[in-house]
């Protein structure tokens, strides 16, 4: 892991040269979940580095191949998804989650708490998947930067997801 040590740096070119109402855009970003039926990369996985969970969407799930057996029990409840109501998970599953291309790719094994709720998004990466990662989203660059194996990682967001 000699590759944890390099610098994410930003630098003019992080900018993007058209974005109307900077700021106003989530970081929206499309990696890879490897579940062991199937792999998918998925479009729509909302960055919430103000989250304390990582969230996968019960349809993900089966977009995935999994099933409620596949799942681990767990205790989570967690408040902000439906206002003004708790919610707890049908269960917990770790997948691996893999950022970039196929000659340079970062890949960590994620808990995700799987929810019975529809959403916009496919998942959602809260600072523990963040963390693990040792990534630095830039909400305003609509880019995640990531250490990897040859150097830096820059995954950049859509703003018209």
């Amino acid at each position: 892991m000699h590759w944890l040590e390099r610098p994410v740096t930003r630098t003019r070119e992080d900018h993007l040269a058209v974005m109307p109402n900077l700021g106003a855009y989530t970081l929206v970003l499309d990696p890879t979940i490897v579940a062991p039926r199937r792999a998918c990369m998925f479009s729509r996985v909302l960055v919430d580095g103000g989250s304390n969970i990582n969230i996968l969407y019960r349809d993900t799930m089966t977009k995935l191949g999994l099933e409620a057996k596949d799942l681990e029990p767990t205790r989570t409840i967690f408040h902000g998804i439906v206002p003004g109501f708790s919610c707890s998970p049908i269960g917990r599953v770790r997948h691996d989650v893999l950022f970039s291309g196929s000659s340079h790719f970062r890949r960590e094994l994620i808990w995700f708490e799987v929810v019975d709720l529809s959403s916009a998004y496919h998942a959602l990466l809260g600072r523990p998947a963040l963390a693990k990662f040792m990534a630095v989203p830039h909400y305003a660059y609509l880019k995640l930067k990531l250490p990897g194996p040859k150097g830096l990682i820059t995954v950049t967001g859509d703003y018209h997801k």
